[in-house]
């Protein structure tokens, strides 16, 4: 069942796009994210609301004759339906002479005509600076290929300096995904543990099925819409995926040190920095280190599905083209899967409280400490304060709270400056706890309302 008619959290995204188009200047605007991520809901609900015209670049030869049936249909110009544009050089002439009005134009996966056209980018920066610079036009270039805009907007790009504005579409914030589905925290927990935040995995979820029925329809079973969605996005960005592969493999099953992984995937060192450099930038690995610590530290996906995918379905292949059901599999430990998730959630929350002014004071960063077999989840250090915190999967009593709070007190004096004031935290699930205790205690109520 898909949710289309769902439109949550981007409210910043649409008031952005329409004050440029308020502006009634020429606009150069910039949109790219991962697939999935709702750009084109996003774009096509500002076409609708300014009659604007929506342009979806495929890996065709036609791309012309598709783009000219389409602004003749827009401006009602049997001339051009019978006579397509035969140059981009024609297709930016024609722009500029309807753009005397303001007119919105959308160029939906841009990539696929750089491809196809290699010097498309030269021509739009010529017709920018002699004739639409000078127009009314608000011309929006779109892509899910990250890595195709950077180049865009690096200072080698023929329009290196001639876009107004850009923005990356990202995931949607954990504590608006309950609205997608209406369901409670705890399911909605185990869902962001697969799924992340991007709207289209939501979109496709079936609120009448169990979790798991979901997880087979749309992932576990051969053919299903996102069987193989790693591997497909992944190609869209690189040439030769294996190697890669063999990495995300690697970090899904606990390699996470540098040592590890280039043994595990067995790729030589030397070049294994490149190949996580490449991961970083997609944004599909992510770097941690303890907090204070600006060396070494271990690898983690920092895509949700990414990771489930990878610790789950790619190690089980052979099995689910068999037809057989790896779900028994899965719950094995998927509880403590979802709670290292609940983990990093866990931080998120406190980040936004940091980010609000909620907590004993603003920490400059907030994140994970770990020494020598010892950790804790949260450490903030401040100018005044030592922020401590953990977070917990699970309900937890007085008894369990107490005991949680003596141990961060114990490794307090290893983390930061003693003469700090010490303030502690814990984010678990639930927790039945009345008495007062030396802790700030936040369960799932407060997680999805910060």
């Amino acid at each position: 069942m898909i949710l289309s008619s769902k439109f949550i959290d981007r409210e910043e995204e649409m008031r952005y796009l329409e004050d440029r188009y308020r502006s009634g200047r020429a606009e150069l605007i910039l949109i790219y994210g991962r697939r999935r991520i709702g750009k084109t809901y996003l774009l096509r609900r500002l076409i609708n609301e300014h009659n604007g015209v929506y342009l979806l670049a495929e890996e065709s030869e036609n791309v012309l004759d598709d783009f000219s049936s389409i602004l003749a249909e827009r401006f009602g110009d049997p001339v051009l339906r019978e006579n397509p544009l035969r140059s981009w050089n024609a297709f930016f002439t024609y722009l500029a002479e309807r753009s005397r009005e303001r007119l919105l134009v959308v160029i939906d996966e841009v990539q696929y005509i750089v491809k196809g056209e290699k010097g498309f980018l030269s021509i739009l920066q010529k017709h920018w600076d002699s004739s639409l610079s000078k127009s009314k036009i608000m011309l929006v270039l779109c892509s899910s290929t990250v890595s195709f805009m950077e180049g865009v907007m690096s200072y080698r790009s023929p329009i290196y300096g001639r876009k107004t504005g850009s923005w990356e579409v990202t995931e949607i914030p954990y504590y608006r995904l309950p609205e997608f589905l209406n369901t409670g925290y705890e399911e909605t927990v185990r869902i962001y543990s697969v799924f992340g935040g991007v709207p289209q995995y939501w979109s496709s979820y079936d609120p009448r099925r169990d979790m798991w029925d979901n997880l087979r329809y749309l992932v576990l079973e051969k053919g299903s819409l996102y069987y193989d969605e790693p591997k497909f996005l992944l190609k869209m960005e690189l040439r030769d995926v294996s190697r890669y592969f063999s990495i995300l493999r690697s970090i899904a099953q606990g390699y996470t040190r540098f040592g590890e992984i280039a043994n595990s995937s067995r790729i030589e060192s030397s070049s294994l920095g490149k190949y996580l450099s490449v991961l970083e930038d997609l944004g599909y690995v992510a770097v941690e280190r303890p907090v204070g610590a600006k060396k070494g530290g271990i690898y983690r996906i920092k895509d949700n599905f990414f990771d489930f995918w990878f610790r789950y379905v790619y190690p089980h292949r052979a099995n689910i083209e068999m037809g057989m059901d790896i779900v028994p599999i899965i719950r094995r430990d998927f509880n403590a899967y979802v709670g290292k998730k609940f983990e990093d959630l866990g931080r998120r929350f406190i980040m936004i409280l940091n980010a609000r002014g909620k907590l004993p004071e603003r920490y400059e960063h907030i994140g994970r400490w770990w020494h020598r077999g010892e950790e804790i989840d949260i450490v903030g250090i401040g100018e005044r304060t030592l922020l401590l915190g953990e977070v917990k999967w699970k309900d937890l009593d007085c008894r369990e709270v107490e005991n949680i709070v003596k141990s961060m007190e114990q490794k307090a004096d290893r983390i930061g400056p003693r003469d700090k004031e010490k303030r502690y935290l814990i984010v678990a699930r639930n927790i039945n706890c009345s008495k007062r205790t030396n802790a700030v205690l936040y369960d799932l109520n407060a997680v999805f309302s910060p």
